[in-house]
């Protein structure tokens, strides 16, 4: 749990024209700092009282600190300091989801929910190179983070490229590492886009979210440097924004 503070440093940060709230968010924002990771702070009638403000105020402070992305508050468990993952997309990091959350320090895991058979849409047969009869193999996947359900992606693969990959690739396994080592196809980044708009009903829905608030897409291409840099796979994915801190680099 984290330790009191003195309650001086929120009553006399009112004095100005800052609103109490923010007044008693910054001064929590200072306690939790060097805290760790997971940290679960007191309720917000302990709160209250530390700072020095009534519950309701508490309440809005701990809101301000969500927005901001330092706490996440989690139904029937309490509130815990939080850390967003840096996650870089650049020419130079290998296109790999697992190993920029490993260097975060937290367990990636990935379940494998669904392989299919089909032409995909019009967007992945452009950025793909592929005609409008062309099928790809498609693989569905959730992304978990310490056990927690933090995104997912629809990912559409040559099959030309990768033959048996449903048996090649295990179902917690990672892509890149069965691209480069399972089939030597040296994966290198082609092409990505990156956007954050509302989920959508049914993106809210899969990650467990209430309403639709803002989430990260990224449509990312990854191309086989063995193979003439012919593109081998496209994926579709959307991380929860509250988790994750895309970095876009454009250094040539």
């Amino acid at each position: 749990m984290i330790l009191p503070t003195n309650s001086d440093t929120a009553s006399n940060r009112t004095n100005g024209r800052k609103p109490v709230y923010l007044a008693a968010a910054d001064a929590l924002a200072e306690r939790i700092v060097d805290q760790p990771v997971g940290a679960r702070l007191p309720s917000e009638e302990e709160l209250a009282r530390d700072l020095g403000v009534g519950r309701l105020t508490a309440r809005a402070a701990l809101a301000e600190l969500e927005s901001r992305y330092l706490v996440r508050r989690r139904q029937g468990s309490g509130t815990f300091v939080s850390q967003r993952i840096d996650y870089t997309i650049s020419r130079h990091s290998p296109p790999s989801w697992s190993t920029s959350v490993r260097n975060a320090g937290l367990t990636p895991e990935i379940r494998t929910t669904g392989w299919r058979l089909e032409k995909p849409p019009a967007e992945v047969r452009r950025r793909m190179g592929v005609g409008a009869r062309r099928q790809l193999l498609a693989v569905a996947r959730d992304r978990y983070v310490d056990g927690e359900l933090v995104g997912f992606a629809d990912t559409w693969l040559d099959p030309e490229l990768v033959p048996d990959l449903p048996q090649v690739l295990a179902p917690g396994g990672s892509l890149h590492d069965a691209l480069e080592q399972g089939y030597g196809l040296q994966p290198v980044r082609g092409w990505f886009g990156v956007a954050i708009d509302p989920a959508t009903p049914e993106v809210a829905a899969h990650l467990r979210l209430g309403g639709r608030p803002p989430v990260i897409a990224i449509r990312s291409r990854t191309d086989a440097a063995a193979r003439d840099h012919r593109p081998v796979e496209l994926t579709v994915s959307w991380l929860r924004v509250d988790v994750f801190r895309v970095e876009v680099d454009f250094d040539p």
